[in-house]
């Protein structure tokens, strides 16, 4: 009753104010304009409000389609159950503390750190800049992952992994439209980070881990009693990458965080190969997004198309099949510019605590690569998905100045190209430039000329061995 008083009020209101100087009125729902019950109908002057139907146009549907980014990624609760369940059963202090060691080899295996040619001249400066650098050098080591270095690696290095790996499957799923895999190979699969993200995606069959470390292998299946429902796919873990001919191949095969563990490059150039050879449709391949990391990842990627030549191609993040500009160009300086991405993920309480920080996410940064077989598709195709192909990807975040987007992409060229896109250019153009994220394909010529930062890649057999 209060409410249709208040009505009445505000409509009578409405109509002594129009009436003497029309430049006032009140709107009102259908439903409350019966609520108010009148009883003169010229009391009320009621006019039906249009409304245009006409959709205004803001982005792009191409822009919407090579969108990367996917928010915050987080993970699933059961899996956080069953990492926090396996931390409370350790010493808290050496979960910690094996966990800064991880986190020690992980900076030493970064980049290979150079020394300086300037000459020592004995002075104050140089002798305190020398002390400093010894200090902070840490000599280039891995660990081997026991008992207590897998538990390690659960609590402070698993989420990270698992938001990277999230993120380039959901992008296959967008990409892909006819990829449906019902199997799955994950070759160094740790404590099944690749295995737990996956199944958030696709609808998986029969998945198989390979590790060599078997305290790994215990710990991905004391995750998996926690993380498994009826309806997940039937996962076997083993310690040996065995082939069979005569067996059916892999729709999916992934090796993630695994390539900077191999020893050498032969090795590394072998393992490669074998996985290839047990892929039936996608290989997807991620390392971390440091100088190394980066470099695993090109490398491998060239390795493939090398041995298969037109019947396989480059899915993401490359829009051409040539060689990395970024590592086999002349003007390449990859301790400096090299191809990675990054991804934030929500730090669970037990990873918090690990690391002793208040904050609740972090950025996980990687570099990957996705190979399909069959030959490329052609630009001039007929689909989205087919265009797709030959639009460059930001691989860095683009500079949005005062009328103006600059952008550093990889471009189907082969060439690291520096993109500018005005204002002037039109309002979806210049949109989609102002919002494309770093990772992001974008699908519009530029108005200016393009600049080439880096130029084609060059292949050279010393730097692929």
């Amino acid at each position: 009753m209060a409410t249709k008083q208040l009505l009445r009020r505000l409509a009578s209101r409405s109509y002594s104010t129009s009436s003497s100087s029309n430049n006032k009125a009140i709107f009102l729902t259908e439903k409350q304009l019966q609520s108010l019950a009148l009883d003169q109908e010229s009391e009320l002057v009621a006019k039906e409000i249009s409304v245009a139907s006409e959709h205004h146009v803001r982005s792009s549907e191409e822009a919407d389609f090579g969108r990367k980014r996917i928010g915050c990624v987080e993970l699933p609760k059961p899996l956080i159950h069953g990492i926090t369940e396996l931390v409370e059963g350790q010493d808290k202090r050496l979960v910690r503390t094996d966990a800064l060691r991880l986190y020690d080899a992980l900076r030493s295996t970064a980049r290979i750190p150079k020394e300086s040619n300037e000459d020592f001249d004995g002075s104050r400066k140089a002798k305190k800049l020398r002390n400093s650098s010894a200090k902070t050098l840490v000599e280039p080591h891995k660990l081997s992952y026991g008992p207590r270095e897998s538990v390690a690696y659960a609590a402070g290095v698993l989420p990270s992994t698992f938001a990277a790996i999230t993120n380039v499957m959901h992008e296959i799923a967008g990409r892909i439209a006819d990829f449906k895999p019902r199997s799955m190979l994950d070759f160094g699969t740790g404590p099944g980070t690749a295995i737990w993200a996956t199944r958030k995606v696709f609808k998986l069959e029969t998945c198989v881990g390979v590790d060599l470390s078997e305290d790994m292998l215990r710990v991905a299946e004391l995750l998996e009693e926690s993380v498994k429902s009826k309806d997940d796919a039937a996962i076997e873990f083993k310690r040996y990458l065995g082939f069979d001919p005569k067996a059916p191949k892999t729709d999916l095969v992934v090796s993630a965080f695994t390539l900077g563990d191999i020893a050498s490059t032969a090795l590394q150039k072998s393992t490669i190969e074998q996985l290839w050879e047990q892929t039936g449709d996608v290989l997807v391949l991620i390392d971390r997004g440091t100088p190394i990391g980066f470099s695993n990842i090109a490398r491998a990627r060239q390795w493939i198309l090398d041995l298969e030549g037109a019947n396989a191609h480059v899915v993401a993040p490359c829009p051409h099949d040539r060689p990395c500009p970024l590592l086999f160009s002349p003007q390449a300086k990859p301790d400096d510019l090299w191809c990675h991405f990054s991804q934030r993920v929500q730090r669970p309480t037990f990873l918090m605590k690990t690391k002793h920080s208040k904050f609740n996410t972090e950025d996980s940064k990687y570099s990957y690569v996705v190979l399909r077989r069959k030959s490329r598709p052609t630009a001039a195709g007929s689909t989205m998905e087919d265009k797709a192909y030959a639009w460059p990807r930001l691989i860095q975040p683009a500079l949005k100045k005062n009328g103006h987007v600059v952008m550093d992409v990889c471009s189907k060229e082969g060439e690291i190209q520096r993109m500018v896109i005005p204002k002037s250019q039109g309002k979806v153009p210049y949109r989609d430039a102002r919002k494309a994220m770093w990772g992001d394909l974008f699908p519009h010529p530029s108005k200016n000329k393009v600049i080439t930062r880096v130029s084609q890649g060059i292949l050279d057999k010393e730097a692929l061995e």
